[in-house]
This record gives structure tokens, sequence and C-alpha cells, in this order.
């Protein structure tokens, strides 16, 4: 099997720097995040794919990272120290755009340096990327999603497959599962958000993909995640008849669920 795309959380703790040895307690997110790293490394791609919940989106309009040297730190968990950048593809974003819009899709591209700024559902995964030894050369490709049903956003990611047709690209999908799963939680405390992340990390790792799509959307809502509409994107991106998803591990020790898994064709 070739990787062809995974699941990252973007919890800061679990980055060295900012949680010390407090992150240990996420220690198998931590060992598993390695792992999925260390595959797409090992991979080699030409081009990464993000979709993360925390860039500047437009309500209902997809938007990309247009700068062609994108950088961002962890200032807002006080280790500015920890800066990071990425080359992207502007000439190849404005394709992009230009046939998302004549396909009927809603896109645009931020250029601005406040939007441009990778924020930490980008960094996180980066951070392990880097550390696994991922080239500087890769260029990324950053897209923030809209807020479109569940079959729209997957159909999102087939598009997305077609555009790039047999380029040799790996999709990063970054988002956490519900922030609501214990009191002090930071989205408070539900007990829907368990079900929620015990549902899906289910349906992943049993490869229903079409379920992940009809999940129940007040279960979503109650549950209080931002790892779902990234997560479809990805699905459609990578989704093939031969498609396979291994759940590497799930963890919720801080509250809020941190879900790893690879996509394989």
């Amino acid at each position: 099997m070739k990787i062809a795309g995974g699941l990252f959380p973007h919890p800061p703790i679990i980055i060295p720097e900012v949680g010390g040895q407090k992150r240990f307690e996420a220690e198998k997110t931590i060992d598993a995040t390695r792992d999925l790293a260390r595959e797409m490394s090992e991979a080699d791609p030409q081009l990464i794919i993000f979709s993360g919940p925390h860039g500047q989106a437009r309500g209902e309009e997809v938007t990309v990272l247009q700068k062609e040297r994108l950088s961002g730190d962890f200032s807002q968990f006080n280790t500015p120290e920890v800066e990071l950048s990425v080359e992207s593809l502007p000439e190849k974003i404005s394709e992009l755009n230009d046939t998302a819009r004549s396909e009927g899709w809603s896109i645009s591209s931020l250029d601005d340096p406040v939007s441009a700024q990778l924020d930490h559902g980008v960094l996180v995964p980066l951070y392990f990327l880097r550390e696994a030894g991922l080239s500087q050369d890769i260029p990324w490709i950053i897209i923030n999603v809209a807020f479109w049903s569940p079959e729209k956003l997957f159909g999102f990611g087939q598009f997305l497959n077609e555009f790039f047709g047999d380029e040799d690209v790996l999709f990063v999908c970054s988002g956490d599962l519900s922030h609501r799963l214990k009191p002090g939680a930071p989205g408070g405390y539900d007990p829907h958000g368990e079900k929620f992340d015990r549902k899906l990390m289910e349906l992943l790792e049993q490869e229903r993909i079409h379920d992940i799509i009809d999940l129940d959307s007040q279960l979503r809502e109650k549950a209080g995640e931002c790892g779902y509409r990234p997560l479809l994107i990805a699905l459609g991106f990578c989704q093939n008849e031969n498609l396979n998803v291994e759940v590497k591990s799930y963890q919720g020790p801080f509250g809020v669920g941190y879900g790893v898994a690879g996509f394989y064709n």
C-alpha cells in the first residue's frame, strides 16, 4: 500500500517547546503522529495539499493561501522562537482557482500578510513532518475549509484529486475531534463529545466513508469538533475502490479528542 494522506491532530501542547513534560500525557498521540509523519516523509512527495479548520475562511467560500512563502510561529502559545515556513505555488493556485470556478466551486485566494500567516492547525503537523525529515523544498498548497454540506466538502476533495491528476501528492488533514470530553474541557462538557469521537473513529477504522459523510449533524454540533470538515475533503481526495484506513491512535487527555489515521491506496 502507498500512503495517500492522513489525519493529524493539532494540539500545540504536544510540541516539546510548548508542552514540556505535560505533553507526555498525550504520549500515544505523539508516537502515532511521529509514525504518520515518518511515513509521509519517506514517501517524498512532490507536493503537499493541506486542509485545516483554523485559517481564514469566508463562510460559503473556500480560501487558499497564495503567497510564495508562508510562515508562522507559536507566539500565541508563548513560544515565538519556534517558527516554521513552507514554499507555495502561486501560479498553480491561480490555475486551481480558475478551474474550480469554471466548475462552479466558490474559491478565492488570500495573500495579505495577516491572512497568510500559518496557524497552529498547520504548524503542529508541519513540526512533526519536518522532524521526520520532510524536505523544505516540497511546496504546500494550504486550503481553508468552507461551511459547506458534508457531501459538497467530500466532492471538493474529489475535484482536487481530478485536478492534480497523476502528480505525486500527499494530503495532510489537520483537525481535533470533540472539545467537550470532560468537565473543564475547552468547549465545556457534553456527553455527546465522547459519542461523536467513538463513532467517527469506528467508522474510519471500518472504512465506512459514506457513513462518515452521513454522520448526524446534531451529534457533530454538540461534540464541538473542528476536524470533520477538513477530514471530508481529505477523504474525497484519497477515496477510491482501494482506499485503506489505518487508525493509529485516539486519546483525549485534556478534554479534546486527538485522532491519528493514515489513508492508503
